[in-house]
């Protein structure tokens, strides 16, 4: 059994609120699980984020803590999309697409 790795990348803040151009771009990448494998991978998607986005501040939770934390909920986080490891550039271009979309300003 193949298991591909994937994280769902949120935008929350101000920069996807109703309120003046924002100076950074806060974006939360969950991932599945707390297995090395997974957090690996969420960090490795940080950093590519972090990189195309200059202006981004990448917070990371694991799905367990996001469901105890309620961040989701709480900062009413949009879902921007998911990095999937076997199509992690085409997916990366998708949700920088999605950032542009639906923030007042462009998110480099």
């Amino acid at each position: 059994m193949v298991v591909t790795l994937n994280v769902t990348v949120y935008g929350f803040g101000s920069s996807f609120g109703k309120f003046a151009a924002a100076l950074d771009v806060d974006l939360l990448v969950v991932h599945s699980s707390t297995d090395a494998s997974s957090c690996d991978y969420a960090i490795q998607c940080k950093r590519h984020l972090a990189e195309q986005i200059g202006r981004a501040h990448v917070t990371m939770l694991s799905a367990s803590e996001n469901t105890q934390f309620e961040f989701i909920r709480r900062s009413r986080a949009l879902d921007l999309g998911t990095l999937r490891k076997d199509h992690l550039e085409a997916d990366l271009q998708s949700i920088i697409g999605n950032i542009c979309r639906l923030t007042l300003s462009l998110p480099v």
